[in-house]
Formats: structure tokens, sequence, C-alpha cells
């Protein structure tokens, strides 16, 4: 598997982009919706971000926020650089820390992985008719599907398109 950073004409066909390095800020999660949907608008549909964070420390509910999402983008990894806490779902900050007092953080975080893993078949699915139709976008603005409805036209960022049958509606995450 091929995960580039830079890009060339043509990257889409065989390989796959991350977004690069991204600091662990609200801000910088939001930023990866937009900048996924403008990774496959330009060809390259298998693209992601790295979850919680790259630079900076992240915390425990931003990281949970960014799990639940990044389990929706067509690539995602929790990655980050040296010399910042430990971001893995079984760091024991995670799992000892209670969202609202009802679940830890570390519990949403593996559901979001598995709400991943139980959609790799439909994005398997997806991109391959992708391939054989001579490319396009899996991640994609509602309006891509519904050009006709005036209403696809509006909170485009916060509705996102997972190939054709799948609509993602995602809060204002841009503090």
């Amino acid at each position: 598997m091929i995960i580039e950073r830079s890009a060339y004409a043509g990257l889409g066909k065989f390989g796959s982009r991350w977004l690069g390095d991204n600091f662990a800020q609200d801000k910088y999660m939001g930023f990866s919706v937009t900048g996924i949907m403008a990774h496959n608008i330009m060809g390259i549909p298998l693209a992601g971000s790295d979850i919680c964070g790259f630079i900076g420390n992240t915390t425990n509910e931003l990281c949970a926020r960014w799990h639940t999402l990044g389990a929706f983008y067509p690539f995602s990894r929790n990655h980050n650089g040296w010399n910042y806490i430990s971001q893995e779902p079984y760091i024991s900050e995670f799992s000892n820390t209670f969202y609202k007092g009802t679940v830890t953080y570390t519990q949403i975080m593996q559901n979001s992985i598995r709400v991943k893993y139980s959609m790799i078949r439909y994005y398997y699915t997806q991109l391959m008719k992708l391939h054989l139709d001579g490319g396009g976008a899996f991640y994609k603005p509602l309006f891509f599907e519904f050009p006709d409805d005036i209403k696809a036209y509006d909170y485009q960022y916060e509705n996102v398109m997972l190939g054709e049958a799948l609509k993602l509606g995602i809060a204002t995450v841009t503090g």
C-alpha cells in the first residue's frame, strides 16, 4: 500500500494520501473533513488524517471525538509525534477516565474502531466501483449525489456522502 504525503497527477489510481502533520486541536479535526473531501474531488479517494492530531498533546475528549469522526474517513490512523503524550486507546489515562460518568474514553474509541471495521466491505466495494468507472469521489459533498436538491447545498461541510448510498451528518467540529 502506498501512502503519500505529497501528491502528483494520477496518484489516486495507484496510491493513497494522508493530509500531513496536523495539530491536536478542534479546528484541525474540522479541517480534516474538508481536506479529505478536497482530495477526493481531486481524484484521490483513499485519503485521510492522523486521528487525535500529530503535533501537540491531545485531550481525552478530543481524541475520543476524533476517533468517532475518523471511523468514517476512507483512511485513518492514530499517529503522533515524538515527545507528546501517548494517545493510543489502550492507554490507562483513557481507560480510567469516564466521559460524563457513563463510559470510558477507551470504550468510545473501541466502539469507533468497531464501526470502521464493520464498514470495510462497503468502503472496498465503493472504492472498487470508482476504480472500475475510471475515477470519482468517495468522501464527497451531498450535492455531488443530489445536484438538483437545493437543500443539498446547505451546510455542505457537515453533510458528507460516503460513496453513493451513505450520508454522514457531521456536527460542527471547528470550535
